[in-house]
């Protein structure tokens, strides 16, 4: 599916610092060279820093749709209709379920062959696929590549970490399906790895999510910098380590009101790779 949370929690405000807000426009750096041998790995969130995920949600629902009526016939507003009211009922089994009882991809996937199972109940289809969860991947993977919903600022701040000789990588919530969401984007190539909900077997508020990735990618954790846009993720990141940077597009945060584990809120991807410069230049050795 496109993106399971879990059930969001609350997190306090804290006395955190904000060391960088916001930068108007990308600004060019005369890096020395010495300093391009040490890589930054950045993590970016999906949905909420690379995507818009109401614009993802809208599109796939439309694409969703078409694809079911071409495959199974009906209109794709019959189609559409049965997904909305099925969405309901798998956004309260997301909310309800014991995250702890089970890995994470046991759960999701359960969750996901469900739900395309009632979408088919309520159009009424008759015969259940030999394997619900291949055909539900099938579909979401198609109508998540025909969906562009990408932020204006994502691509341009890739590519200027990548010639600055920095790593980025997803990290995301969401299934293994995602890569089809990345295609969509344009950004797919751009990007070094994707982590997910899957392939860490937890959720992002779980530490356990974030624990193998350092390692995985053959660095300490203070090598890699999380820019996510919730506090929850951010918290779970730093800790074990890993750099929490908030990308707060809508300004909900006041700077003074951020958590100790909060190094720096950024208002756009704009100031990124001039932050990243920055802190390569300051924090390492």
């Amino acid at each position: 599916m496109l993106k399971v949370d879990g059930r969001a929690r609350c997190i306090a405000a804290g006395n955190g610092r904000t060391l960088f807000r916001d930068l108007p426009a990308p600004v060019t750096l005369k890096v020395d060279s010495r300093l391009r041998d040490l890589a930054v790995h950045v993590l970016l969130d999906l949905y909420g820093v690379l995507l818009d995920h109401e614009k993802m949600f809208r599109g796939y629902r439309e694409r969703l749709a078409e694809l079911l009526a071409a495959r199974f016939g009906g209109t794709p507003e019959t189609w559409r209709r049965a997904h909305d009211e099925a969405w309901v009922t798998y956004v309260q089994r997301v909310n309800s379920v014991d995250w702890e009882s089970r890995g994470y991809a046991d759960i999701v996937d359960e969750l996901d062959a469900r739900h395309l199972l009632e979408i088919f109940e309520r159009v009424g289809v008759t015969g259940r696929p030999a394997d619900t969860l291949a055909v539900s991947r099938e579909f979401e993977r198609e109508a998540m590549s025909h969906v562009n919903a990408r932020y204006s600022d994502a691509r341009t701040a890739i590519e200027r970490l990548r010639s600055a000789g920095h790593r980025v990588y997803v990290a995301t919530g969401g299934s293994e399906t995602n890569d089809a969401a990345l295609r969509g984007a344009g950004l797919f190539d751009l990007i070094d790895r994707i982590f997910t909900g899957h392939s860490q077997n937890a959720q992002k508020g779980q530490s356990r999510y974030w624990q193998e990735i350092p390692h995985q990618l053959g660095v300490k954790p203070r090598d890699c910098v999380l820019v996510d846009d919730r506090l929850d993720y951010l918290e779970a990141a730093a800790s074990v380590g890993i750099v929490a940077l908030l990308l707060d597009r809508k300004a909900a945060h006041r700077p003074e009101s951020m958590p100790p584990y909060v190094e720096a809120t950024l208002r756009n991807l704009a100031g990124l790779p001039h932050w990243v410069e920055l802190w390569t230049a300051t924090r390492h050795d």
